[in-house]
């Protein structure tokens, strides 16, 4: 039993009826593959569906493949229906099962009930994020595409890495372009497809997100629309420092606690996710200390300027830092996988109040800084340098190797992120 989790409008479907293409390939009976929408049904209807549907049989000695999506949005105890079924119905404890969802704290409900259910495989659980920049550069460029191979997680300051850097300066105005057209329009299909066609990101695609925050993940909310958009703008003002709860409310007129409700309503819905501040001595979030928080995709920390021009849009810088985290954490998860509800990714504070922006034990010691700068890059530095770490700059458009093991390197977020993401 397989658990495919991700925000909506991310291709979850789409996923799913390339996998129903993929088991026709390979010759599994059309017969054996049940794919169903379940979105806005109640639990009872799935034991319904499976005891009671007239399904055609399938051959023997062929397993049936239920694929049931947006699981998550069916109401009442799903997931101890489904456990039922794993325990009293023949076919369906055969069978292989894929479940697809768009909250958090639902499918973790669901894989405590499921314990013991879901068989021996390996990587059960899948999640799936909006497109990453290499793949979007990929699409930018017809065919014609940059010649560098991925970096390894631990590798983005050695000697290959720095080859790799210097193969990539003829594409490098290439990669600009196409790096800061990924930060206006993001890794949603839907936005890709309009990228690549010159075209503005669809009115009716940003409304869509607009009602999957408003009437998704804010749904038990009790907040006007307006008060709502004025927050995320106020959230995503914060992705370069600090989100402080009590400031945001006050601006806004509600308590800190409505602020913090909803910021763990955005993060169930998997739209946010939160840096933490790395523990003094353990790769473990330091208590009580602030988080920093991000978008899932620069859509969403540009939906409040998408939806009326008057609210302000985040800079490049800002959304440039954003993505270098979020590129960071889906070549983790793709890599070794971590479960998204682990903090594997954080911030260091210095005993100097300076905040270094990425650091992870899969970064192999090396501290990942988030300054879109295009000249002098030396001061920028100096934090990073201070620190045991040992530093990356992330620039506009400065590539500069040292020798020295205590300077920093500048590398373009274009290609660190081209290296880097999947």
């Amino acid at each position: 039993m397989y658990l495919l989790r991700g925000p909506r409008r991310v291709g979850k479907t789409v996923a799913i009826k390339q996998l129903v293409s993929d088991l026709l390939t390979m010759g599994v009976p059309a017969t054996a593959i049940v794919r169903v929408a379940v979105d806005g049904w109640a639990a009872k209807d799935l034991r319904t569906l499976t005891q009671n549907a007239a399904l055609p049989r399938v051959p023997p000695g062929t397993a049936r493949y239920w694929l049931l999506d947006e699981v998550t949005a069916v109401s009442g105890d799903w997931p101890e229906q489904l456990k039922w079924l794993r325990d009293n119905d023949a076919e369906f404890s055969s069978a292989t099962v894929v479940l697809t969802g768009s909250s958090a704290s639902r499918l973790t409900e669901a894989v405590g009930v499921l314990a013991g259910r879901r068989g021996r495989g390996t990587q059960l659980d899948r999640t799936l994020l909006p497109m990453g920049f290499r793949t979007f550069a990929q699409h930018m460029s017809a065919g014609s595409s940059a010649p560098a191979d991925q970096l390894p997680l631990n590798g983005l300051r050695d000697g290959a890495a720095a080859e790799t850097y210097q193969t990539l300066i003829p594409w490098m105005d290439d990669l600009i372009r196409a790096w800061e057209r990924y930060l206006m329009y993001g890794g949603y299909p839907v936005a890709v497809a309009a990228a690549k066609k010159g075209e503005p990101v669809p009115t009716w695609f940003a409304n869509d997100l607009f009602d999957i925050v408003a009437n998704d993940a804010f749904r038990n909310s009790q907040l006007a629309a307006a008060t709502e958009m004025a927050l995320l703008e106020r959230l995503w003002a914060t992705i370069t420092s600090f989100a402080v709860y009590t400031s945001i409310g006050q601006d806004l007129g509600i308590s800190h606690e409505v602020v913090a409700r909803h910021v763990g309503y955005l993060r169930n819905a998997y739209l946010l996710w939160a840096c933490p501040q790395k523990g003094e001595s353990s790769w473990t979030p330091k208590s009580r200390a602030q988080d920093k928080l991000y978008a899932v995709d620069p859509l969403l920390a540009r939906l409040p300027h998408l939806r009326n021009p008057n609210r302000q849009d985040v800079d490049l810088t800002a959304l440039a830092e954003m993505q270098i985290g979020n590129a960071i954490r889906r070549r983790v998860v793709t890599d070794l996988p971590v479960s998204l509800s682990d903090d594997f990714l954080f911030h260091v504070r210095t005993p100097a109040r300076k905040e270094i922006d990425f650091v992870s034990q899969q970064l192999g010691g090396v501290a990942i800084e988030g300054k879109y700068t295009q000249g002098a890059w030396r001061s920028e530095a100096a934090t990073v340098e201070a620190s045991d770490w040992s530093g990356i700059l992330a620039t506009r458009n400065v590539l500069e190797i040292s020798q020295d093991e205590a300077r920093a390197w500048a590398v373009p977020a274009a290609l660190l992120a081209y290296v880097l993401d999947v």
